[in-house]
């Protein structure tokens, strides 16, 4: 679909270029054609533009370019291409593809519903599980830390990457997603969404709830990093604050943690600190790396 889309719009713009160069095109028409190229790329721009282009064409003599241009009024406006999955397409099974389609610098934006776990398909473990959590395939809790997307996709310096959770910060959400869709070029908005697999005892009426406390824990970091930011200025955006050290107390809120004390307590007293170790060593980092500009 972007492809199609980004193939039917430059076709367009050589043709109304081709309509602004010819000498016999009316005057109105011609700056309207010129100021609707110079706003190409932007959203908003480009669908006013593209609508004083239609007033002026259609008070204007008829042609078979004009024409042409008229039947095409659908891409003169800036489409938003959004591709939205999960994290077990993401992070797994579909990440082959997605790492391919962020690395060619298409102007498309993806968001991931990260539940951390195979939902669609009853709760089995994937990439995106994080250590000592208990789902399906993972029965007496994850062994592996959680494979981190987010700081993977800003290696590549010239993505959009954002982590957001809605329940949290709805403004940092919002905003972050305004980003993406402003952003000239791929990007990726990671939301972090409480799944009926995670077992929270409070019930799902308070996933809310539950995404504040993931935040406040440093359980799932919120940042913005934006390379289009001006020269001279810090691309990466931590919008959370430092884990306020309450890591233990909210994952044993849901059962998929919880249950792993029931199961095998020493190892539950091993992977839950190193849980909440890791997750104050990946806010270090970031926070660090915000002023060092490392990503």
């Amino acid at each position: 679909m972007a492809c199609a889309v980004s193939q039917r719009r430059k076709a367009l713009a050589d043709d109304v270029r081709s309509l602004a160069s010819d000498p016999s095109t009316p005057h109105d028409v011609v700056e309207a054609a010129k100021a609707w190229i110079e706003a190409f790329d932007s959203a908003d721009g480009s669908a006013s533009a593209g609508q004083a282009l239609l007033n002026a064409l259609s008070s204007a003599p008829a042609g078979d370019l004009s024409a042409s241009i008229i039947s095409r009024a659908d891409m003169l406006a800036k489409k938003s291409v959004w591709a939205i999955g999960g994290d077990g397409w993401a992070y797994d099974i579909g990440f082959a593809g997605l790492d391919h389609v962020l690395a060619q610098d298409t102007d498309i934006n993806i968001l991931v519903m990260d539940t951390e776990c195979y939902s669609n398909t009853g709760g089995q473990t994937s990439k995106a599980t994080p250590l000592g959590a208990v789902m399906k395939y993972a029965a007496d809790g994850k062994r592996t830390y959680k494979k981190d997307l987010g700081r993977m996709m800003m290696t590549y310096g010239n993505i959009y990457v954002a982590s957001i959770a809605l329940g949290a910060n709805y403004a940092q959400a919002v905003k972050a997603l305004a980003e993406a869709e402003a952003y000239p070029g791929p990007s990726i908005v990671i939301a972090y969404c409480p799944c009926i697999n995670h077992g929270i005892r409070a019930g799902m009426s308070h996933s809310i709830v539950e995404e504040k406390m993931a935040v406040k824990a440093g359980y799932w970091q919120l940042y913005r990093f934006n390379p289009a930011v001006p020269d001279g200025t810090d691309a990466l955006t931590v919008d959370a604050p430092a884990p306020d050290g309450s890591m233990i107390p909210f994952i044993n809120g849901e059962d998929r943690y919880a249950d792993l004390r029931m199961i095998d307590p020493k190892e539950a007293a091993i992977l839950q600190p190193a849980l909440e170790k890791r997750a104050d060593r990946i806010y270090s980092i970031i926070a660090a790396d915000r002023t060092a500009n490392l990503f």
